[in-house]
């Protein structure tokens, strides 16, 4: 079964201050055991932040735009797992002193692999120092024409003003998904858009628009997601069968 988007579910955090805070996402609708859960939280003012969240979930990969080099306050990180007796919602924390601006979304995709890690490949990368847009995410090699690449972007302001900004892809092949902002003003603004295209491992470009388009600063995750094996056809296990036994002759 080709992979496919199922549902998505996001939510923000305004904790404010240095206040320790949790916030709930909900488990996007229809979710059946073995759909694949891909969780993204991005942070800003996050200097030293590790967001982490309840439940049995694998990290797959994060980006830190002050480690990274870049000095600007903005994480984003990835985490999986195959769902199982799904809860409602999970916590996820985003850091104790910092990291109370949050951006969250919680995406759900079927017909992908059912053992292992689900990912073929997978990159990190930023837009760099540079504010404002077009953005372009990172390239993945090796990926299959079955693989669903999923390009995610954690975008968040350099400078705190009342400016609204807003996400965009370049459209084409690439389907938006999980796009989500906070909107409360002066604050860093962390914001969501996910990317997905069957089959490429070219990078798409990210553009933003609105008065605070060139105070935005980018950092991206992208993944291509494994399709779950067709199991056998009973012919070919017959056809199997024989040639195993008439090798045996």
């Amino acid at each position: 079964m080709p992979i496919a988007f199922g549902s998505a579910t996001t939510t923000t955090l305004n904790a404010g201050g240095n206040n320790a805070a949790t916030v709930a996402v909900n488990v996007p609708a229809s979710t059946a055991d073995g759909d694949m859960l891909l969780l993204l939280v991005g942070v800003s003012e996050s200097a030293g932040v590790s967001p982490t969240v309840s439940g049995s979930w694998t990290q797959k990969a994060t980006i830190d735009q002050v480690t990274s080099g870049d000095n600007q306050d903005n994480t984003l990180r990835l985490f999986w797992r195959r769902a199982s007796s799904e809860p409602a919602s999970y916590t996820v924390t985003p850091d104790g002193t910092y990291g109370n601006y949050v951006a969250v979304a919680m995406l759900r995709y079927t017909g992908v692999i059912r053992t292992g890690d689900p990912f073929r490949t997978s990159a990190t990368g930023t837009g760099g120092a540079t504010l404002g847009s077009p953005k372009t995410s990172v390239s993945l090699s090796g990926v299959q024409s079955t693989d669903m690449a999923i390009h995610f972007t954690g975008a968040a302001k350099s400078s705190w003003n009342t400016d609204a900004y807003d996400l965009a892809g370049p459209g084409g092949g690439w389907t938006e998904r999980g796009e989500v902002y906070m909107t409360v003003a002066s604050t860093g603004k962390p914001g969501i858009l996910c990317l997905e295209q069957l089959g490429t491992g070219t990078a798409p470009t990210y553009t933003a628009t609105g008065t605070g388009a060139g105070n935005v600063t980018w950092c991206f995750i992208a993944g291509a997601l494994m399709e779950e094996p067709a199991p056998p056809l009973k012919n070919q296990l017959v056809f199997t069968t024989a040639v195993r036994r008439a090798s045996t002759w």
